[in-house]
Formats: structure tokens, sequence, C-alpha cells
């Protein structure tokens, strides 16, 4: 039987959406957002896509573009974890909107259906527990609202619309009220009656019937201003100091909504964070963070905002000196708790905190988290060393963390992991080094270095098999290898290498060595999807995320399924060796999957490995909308293939492109501390580059070597910009003042030359090409791993009719 129906109505009379008349049209027109309205997209009704919006608060609405039903526990408006209501519906004149025969557009600030007669926009607003539901129709009338589902409980009609309580939230008021106050009556199978022109819906949250009128009083009056400020909000963040032109539309259009997406999950729920993901992970996750916030935050220059997220970890740190996890960041962190088992999350908060000090140059801000930094070294130090000197930790506690009911470790990589010694490296050589993080702890410093020195030898001795030549992608509790080919690998490249050859004369076998790592990482875990966590060729594998009917899907979650933010390491990996052929592929097919698959602007969580039968591409799983895939796309491009790095506080800025040559006229605005880059690569050819600073002074070094030997380098004041010429294999920068005078020229090595070390100069040019050829030697028809569903699987051994449920 059909719920009781609980309806608000409003009589629509002919005005459009707003009272008085034509006053949001005069307020939209004097007020325009060129590159947001550029990213509207039409979406058909056979794509149904998912799509999404926060409040930038605790709160987001999730639901499907022409869904007539809630179909997912998930859908609908969700506030602080709790779901408040599920869907909506429309009834005009006595007959029910048919999302399906709707033409839908979706922005990054609002989704429209537009049913000929009457069209309705959904949106929110920053900072406020509020829904608005705008409609605008030709033809008079009655409008009806009615809620889908019931999780939103009974309702009660006073004079301010229809009161509920939602089930999850029983102790918060949900009001349902029109955006123009006006008379009218509710029973049952009744409905709100409006007298005056309609302007559509409020939906409002509030502890207190008190606090939700004082909401919807003020919304009534500053609506208009509200969401013009949202929007110039979103504006902001691709235009003007951030502006970007990626070469082609589609790209730009697809990073663009990246941009905005990754930026609709950084929240205020616990402080200033970022949500993991949409829909489920409404939360904040130290690891994932610490992965996002590169891309999200910092490649746009928003230091400010990357602070706060740090200052909410560290007050949510565990400083309780007898815990077996003191001095670690959160894993997760709720509204209704907090939880601390990572391994991998505090030393990744310690290795961006440095990178956002040496960004931003916020010594203030280091100086504030150095007892934090120092707390988590000194816990490392005192509760997760081995014997050996090596990093312990739970089967679970790195970022492979699925369980079989909360209880057994479906990926155990117990008991020490190849990127928890790896990354506990890198954070105490940062924090040891960097400007405000080194602890004034003597005892704690001495403790530290000798745990770097300890961890170091370990991986150099441990992590490396003998045998094969293999690299180890952790060691068991009782000491032995586990040789899996996982992704984890791709993290510890750099420093294993390091670690390992550090005595090594024959620079080109230690070279050799990395290169072929990284060839057999790509060609084993690469598919043109995305990453998977596990090779095919293993007996452990799972070749799709969601198979119930032979395994629950956490079985397959780090077996074998795809994890797009991982393509951003494993690009990275050979965009730095200057192999751009198959990291571009990659690049490319995860923006028109942003643009044209799944919910509109975003990269999902996950995809399966390989094809289900009769498919040539993976289908897409987990979370649609996933911070860190979003934020390592974002990242790759700024600072790999547009190779834009920021240092010494934004005195100084690093250019190391790998654009195919192929892709003309890019062009990318980058907010520093002070003043804003604008950066043209490849105009009107592929051997010309050109920046300009605006409002700041910085030193420019420029190569597109990537053995890093062949460097311009200019000081460039406020006003002035520089042009790059690549002619026979060297650079010539020249520089030009705000009149476009030219003020000076530089060629690549001539610092070199001039200093008579022309020797020096040959050899390590030699150097270069001794590089460039192994390399090439190493990647030539690389490719990607090809998908083959292998025989007798362990996976698909036993199937289960009725499918599994737990």
């Amino acid at each position: 039987m059909r719920r009781r129906s609980l309806l608000v109505a409003a009589a629509s009379t002919g005005a459009l959406s707003v009272l008085p008349k034509g006053a949001q049209a005069t307020s939209e027109a004097a007020q325009s957002f060129p590159v947001l309205e550029s990213l509207a997209m039409p979406v058909r009704a056979a794509e149904n896509r998912q799509y999404s919006f926060t409040d930038k608060a605790s709160a987001y609405f999730y639901g499907r573009t022409h869904q007539e039903k809630a179909d997912d526990w998930f859908y609908g408006w969700n506030v602080a974890t709790k779901r408040i209501f599920q869907d909506y519906r429309l009834i005009h004149n006595g007959r029910p909107l048919q999302r399906a025969e709707a033409n839908v557009v979706v922005s990054p600030h609002a989704i429209t259906r537009d049913y000929g007669v009457v069209k309705e926009t959904l949106r929110l607003f920053d900072g406020l527990t509020a829904l608005h539901l705008d409609v605008e129709t030709a033809l008079p009338g009655t409008l009806v609202f009615d809620f889908e589902g019931d999780i939103q409980g009974s309702g009660s009609a006073e004079k301010d619309g229809v009161w509920f309580q939602p089930k999850e939230a029983p102790a918060s008021w949900l009001l349902v009220a029109p955006v123009q106050p006006s008379s009218h009556a509710f029973g049952v199978n009744e409905f709100l009656a409006i007298q005056t022109p309609s302007a559509g819906f409020f939906i409002l949250l509030g502890a207190s019937k008190a606090e939700v009128r004082r909401q919807l009083s003020q919304l009534r009056r500053t609506y208009q201003s509200l969401t013009l400020a949202r929007m110039a909000r979103m504006e902001a963040l691709v235009s003007g100091s951030r502006a970007l032109d990626a070469g082609d539309p589609d790209r730009t259009k697809a990073l663009l909504w990246m941009r905005l997406t990754a930026d609709q999950l950084v929240m205020k729920q616990m402080g200033t964070g970022i949500y993991a993901g949409l829909p489920w992970f409404n939360d904040y996750w130290g690891r994932d963070t610490f992965i996002s916030i590169t891309g999200t935050l910092f490649v746009t220059g928003q230091y400010d905002v990357a602070a706060d997220v740090f200052r909410s970890f560290a007050a949510l740190q565990d400083r309780d000196p007898k815990s077996k996890t003191y001095g670690r960041i959160p894993n997760r962190a709720r509204p209704d708790g907090v939880q601390y088992n990572t391994a991998d999350g505090t030393p990744r908060f310690i290795i961006t905190l440095a990178d956002l000090v040496f960004r931003s140059g916020n010594d203030a801000l280091a100086k504030e988290l150095l007892p934090t930094v120092m707390r988590a070294i000194e816990g490392m130090l005192d509760h997760d060393l081995d014997e050996s000197g090596l990093i312990t930790h739970g089967d679970a506690d790195t970022w492979m963390d699925a369980k079989e009911k909360g209880v057994r470790a479906f990926s155990p990589r117990g008991n020490r992991a190849i990127d928890i010694q790896v990354l506990w490296i890198e954070a105490i050589e940062v924090a040891i080094n960097s400007t405000g993080l080194a602890t004034t702890d003597p005892v704690l410093m001495t403790r530290a270095l000798d745990a770097m020195g300890s961890i170091s030898k370990g991986l150099a001795e441990k992590f490396v098999d003998k045998a094969t030549g293999k690299l180890v992608d952790h060691l068991k509790p009782d000491g032995s290898p586990d040789l899996a080919l996982r992704p984890n690998a791709f993290v510890a490249l750099e420093t294993i290498s390091k670690v390992s050859y550090r005595d090594e004369i024959d620079l080109v076998s230690h070279m050799k060595q990395k290169l072929l790592w990284s060839r057999d990482l790509w060609k084993g875990l690469v598919y043109p999807w995305g990453v998977a966590t596990l090779s095919q060729e293993d007996p452990e594998f799972h070749p799709y995320h969601e198979h119930w009917h032979y395994y629950h899907k956490d079985a397959a979650y780090h077996n074998g399924t795809v994890w797009p933010w991982l393509n951003g390491v494993a690009m990275t990996t050979l965009l730095r060796y200057g192999v751009q052929k198959e990291p571009w592929q990659l690049f490319e097919n995860m923006n028109r999957q942003a643009l044209r698959e799944g919910a509109v602007g975003s990269l999902a969580e996950c995809a399966d490995a390989l094809p289900v039968p009769g498919a040539t591409w993976a289908r897409r799983t987990g979370t649609f909308l996933q911070a860190w895939s979003n934020a390592e796309q974002l990242r790759v491009w700024h600072e790999e293939i547009l190779g834009v790095r920021i240092r010494g506080g934004g005195t100084e800025v690093l250019i190391e492109p790998q654009l195919p040559k192929s892709v003309l006229n890019v062009s990318m605005n980058t907010p520093l501390k002070k003043g804003v880059l604008k950066g043209h690569w490849h105009r009107s050819n592929a051997h010309t580059w050109a920046f300009e600073l605006q409002g700041a002074d910085a030193v420019l070094l420029f190569s597109t070597d990537a053995a890093g030997q062949d460097w311009v380098r200019w000081p460039i004041k406020a006003g002035q910009r520089v042009e790059i010429i690549e002619d026979q294999g060297r650079l010539k920068l020249t520089a030009y003042d705000h009149q476009n005078r030219v003020i000076g020229e530089t060629i690549s090595g001539l610092d070199k030359l001039v200093d008579g070390d022309r020797s020096l100069f040959e050899a390590q040019r030699q150097q270069q090409k001794a590089f460039e050829s192994l390399r090439d030697e190493v990647f030539k028809d690389l490719g990607f791993c090809e998908p083959r569903l292998q025989p007798n699987l362990k996976s698909l051994s036993v199937y289960h009719d009725p499918p599994l449920t737990y």
C-alpha cells in the first residue's frame, strides 16, 4: 500500500521563478559566470547519469538525472552522515511530471529538468542546511511537492509548511516550505495551496523548529544573493588566476569539471576536511585526504584551506601516551567516532605538510604543527619498530584494508609492507630537513635518524628478492617475502632504488634495474582503464569487483579491482622518464570517463580488472565520485604533464613539461602565494613555451629533459615574461619587459660553459643520451596489460546460489 501522501503544493500562475517578478533574471544578468555556464552538461534519458552537490559543510544531495524511484540506499539528501530523505516528485495540475520525458542539464552548481510546461532547478547553498527547488512554469495551476520513500518520517502541517522528523535524525526538524509566504491548507491527500506566484520550495533541516524558522526567514531574503555567491566561488576556481585551456574543448571541460567535483568534497563536517567519496564515504579518511590534497587544493593555490585541513587532523591526533596508536592521525573521522587503524595516513600527513610549507612558505604553520609531527614520530618509534628496525603494522592497516565481516583481512599485508617503510623514510627525511618541522628534541632527532637508517638498510636487504630481482610487496610475520605483483611498489621505486644502489658505481646498471621494475609493474598491472591491485597471473586474482555468485565484493577490492587513484603514481613514474605515449592514453581515457560516463564530471572509486564477457571495456564500480581519483588526475595534469611545481614559498617555479608534441595551444594560470604565473605550452607549435608573472617576482627554471641535465634559468620580475624555444636539442630563453622589449637571453647549459667546465657539460650530455637510449630500449612497444581470464582461478571455483549477501 502506498504510504500516506504528505504534499506541499504551490499555485502557479505563469510568473517565473522569483518574487518580485523578473528580479532573478536581473541579478544573473548583472553577474555572469561564463566558464561555469560553459560546463553545463545535457544528459539523455538513456544515460540516466548520477550527479551530486554538497553544501561545503556536512550535507550532500545525490540522484540520477532521469530516475523516477530511488533505488539506492544512499540516494537523496544526507546531512552529517544521516539520511534525511531519498527523493521527491512534482505533480502539476494533477499529473506527475515524468523525469524520463524531461530535457535534463547538469551544471556544477545545479540540475535543471525541463518538462515543457514546467522547469525545475535543484540547488544547494554554501554552509546552509537547505535545498532550493526552483520552479518556473508557463501555465497557471497547482504544483504539488511529494517525498519519495519514507525515511523523512511522518508529516505535520503548520503555518510554515509541512514538518517532519527524519527517522535517522529524529532530534532534527525537517521543513518543506514555499519560497514565497502564502496562505495554505493541509490534510491527508490534500496539499499546501499558495495563493501568490511561486518560486518553488525550500527544504530545510535544523536542531529545532525555531532554528529552522530563522533560517527560512533569512533564506527568503537572501537566497538569490547566496546562489550568486556560490556560483561566483565556483567560477573563481575555473577562471581568472586559475584559468585553463587544455588545447581541446572536451579535455578542458573534463578537467574543469573534475576540479569542481573534487572541490565539492572539501567540507567542514569535523573541521575542514575532504570527504573520501560519495555517496558512502561522506567522512574524512587520513590517507585519502593526504593523497587527495595536492590535486584538490595545492595545485590551485588554496593554501589557506589546505592549512586548515592539516589543523583539523592535528586536532584529532591520538594524544594518549598509553595508546598503541599514540601519535597517529585518524584513519577515519566521523561525527560518531574516530579510528586510528592506519599505518600510512600519519607519514603521508608529515610528507604533505612539509610540501605545503615548501610551496607556500607558511613557516608559521610548520611551527604550529611541529608538536603534532614530533608526537607522530615518537609514537612510531615507541610502538611500530621490530627488532631489525623495520616498521610493523596490522594485516589491514595499509590502504589495502578490506576485512571479511570486520575480522579477517582479504588482502593481508602484515606485518611489514614496502610502501609503509618508504613513506616513513620520506616522512623522517622531510621532517628533519624542512624549515620549521625539524624536531627541537635532540634525543628524538637521534632516534629518528637511527630509525631512518635501519629502515633504509632493511629495505635494501629484504625487499629485493635475491633469487629473482623482484620487489617484495611485504614481509609476512615469519619474515618470508610476499612477491605478489601489486601497485604498492610504484610508491617505493625511487626510494628503494636509492637505498639499494647507494654504493653502486655503475649508474647505468642502477638506472636499468629501476626502469625494468617500472616496466614490469606497468605491463603487469596497468590496463587502459586503470591500475589493478593484483596481477591477473596471481592465483588470488579476482577479475570482477562485484561477482556475488562467487565472492563478496570486498574479497576483490584489493585483489584485482582497478583503482583510478593509482593511475597517478603509475603515470608519474613513466612521465618522469620521458615516456609519454601510454600515460597520455590513460590520462585521456580518464578524461573521457569524467565527461561521458558515470557521475557527471567525476571519476569513480574503482573498476573491474577485466571486462565482463562480451564487453571490451571494464565496468566502473564503487563510489561514483572518489576524491583521490579526481585529485590524482588533476595533479598529474598540473605537475607532470604541464610540469609546474612551486617551491620556496612561490619564489621559485620549476617547469618540466611532458606534454605530447601533438597537443598544441595549451594555457594555464597558476596562483602563487603572491601573484599568478600565466603559462602557454606549445603555442602554435610543439617547440615553444611562454610564461609571464603578475604580482610577484620568482626564479623560473625550465627543462624538457627527463634526465634533468638541460635547464634554462631566469629571474622574472612582476610584469615580465619569457619565451622559450627548443632548437636542435637546445633551449633558448628570451626575456621581455612589460613593454615587450627584450631584456636578456640565455641558452641551456650556458652556465656550465661560461664557467669553463665544458668537460662536465659534455659528460652530462653523454649521460643524458645513454639514459634515453636505455629508456627507449626498456620501454619499446610497451602498451598496456592485455586482459586475460586465467583458467581455474580460485576466486571462480565455487558458485553460490543464491548469491552471497554478507
